[in-house]
């Protein structure tokens, strides 16, 4: 296994809500209905277990959907708060069309790694498309796109 990238997953709102660009506590956070990925997404799981581990009672879901982009343009268009990967977030962000919510007590990551058979040998194509994603990646974590 090779580590690539730790991506960050935020918390974002609207432009135009209370909370944008604000930082606030995780049981604030909470408080807000929801953009909801489908049962069984990762994000999904990974925030109701940060509510099991601070103990606080998860959001209300006021939309689910099974689409990242439809969530985004749910999110963008102020019906609820979410909670996704910065690599998906990010241009949002940058272009003001979302706002992120910092969280005091956490900085949740995903790690995104290379997971391959030792000795195990790829033909030119793999390696090449290996070598995309890892540049594209070492360039999102110096902050370009």
């Amino acid at each position: 296994m090779e580590e690539l990238y730790q991506d960050e997953v935020w918390f974002v709102v609207a432009p135009d809500h209370k909370y944008a660009n604000q930082r606030i506590t995780f049981r604030q956070m909470m408080t807000e209905p929801f953009i909801m990925r489908e049962k069984g997404s990762a994000i999904r799981e990974r925030l109701f277990a940060l509510c099991k581990t601070n103990m606080v009672s998860p959001p209300q879901a006021a939309l689910q959907f099974s689409g990242l982009n439809e969530t985004i343009h749910a999110v963008a268009s102020g019906y609820g708060a979410s909670f996704i990967s910065s690599l998906a977030a990010r241009e949002y962000v940058d272009r003001g069309a979302l706002a992120r919510v910092h969280v005091d007590e956490l900085l949740p990551v995903n790690m995104i790694a290379l997971c391959k058979r030792r000795d195990e040998k790829h033909e030119a194509c793999v390696v090449e498309f290996i070598s995309i994603i890892r540049r594209h990646l070492h360039g999102f974590a110096n902050g370009a796109d």
